[in-house]
């Protein structure tokens, strides 16, 4: 019988174990500073993945484990959103890739101070509109910030810890058309910025898994 089903496994096609493969891989366990990347269905999400040859095109941070799983995100204005409200939002077929800081002191730390993090987050970001324009300091008429997914992902963990998050010079050499298109013909060349790319390819962080 043992034969028998190495024989039935060997014959299946690559893609079907690949596929059955990830399946069988556990989810992993979220906690409190996982940033989630995450592929999205939307005119400027296509022009983001590819300049950033990234899947991803949004991102987000957990901010608590308990009695849910709740996610701090810039999408329309920013907000707390529970992890199978995130999770809608993904493009069809995908997952989400989860990011955790390879140093364990920075996780327990954030663990530990998740609460003054969530009222921080409350005070100085909640409910702060969307930046589409992706500039780094960019205000509304109000005088509040606006942020886009990975820039407020990057200054909310910046409340906490003191590191050298990814941030660049911008480029939009891809589609340029369509870049041009989307930002009315101002296109923020050179300014600074970031992208879910850059925290994919962060060596601050390591791939958890995917959920």
């Amino acid at each position: 019988m043992t034969a028998l089903l190495i024989l039935l496994v060997s014959a299946l096609p690559l893609s079907l174990m690949t596929t059955l493969e990830a399946q069988a891989t556990p989810a992993p366990v979220l906690e409190v500073g996982d940033v989630l990347l995450q592929s999205m269905s939307c005119y400027a999400c296509s022009l983001i993945e590819a300049e950033e040859d990234s899947a991803y095109s949004h991102m987000g941070i957990v901010l608590s484990t308990l009695p849910e799983v709740m996610i701090a995100e810039a999408w329309g204005p920013t907000h707390l959103v529970a992890l199978r409200e995130f999770v809608k939002k993904s493009k069809t077929g995908s997952r989400l890739r989860v990011l955790r800081f390879r140093n364990p002191e920075v996780n327990r730390f954030l663990t530990v101070h998740q609460v003054e993090w969530r009222r921080i987050f409350a005070a100085d970001f909640n409910g702060n509109a969307y930046d589409d324009q992706f500039l780094w300091n960019n205000f509304d008429e109000r005088g509040r910030e606006k942020f886009y997914c990975s820039e407020l992902v990057t200054k909310l963990i910046a409340t906490q810890i003191d590191l050298e998050l990814p941030v660049k010079r911008m480029h939009f050499t891809k589609n340029r058309d369509a870049w041009a298109r989307y930002f009315h013909g101002v296109i923020p060349d050179g300014k600074f910025g970031n992208s879910p790319g850059d925290f994919e390819r962060s060596e601050l962080f390591h791939d958890a898994g995917e959920i």
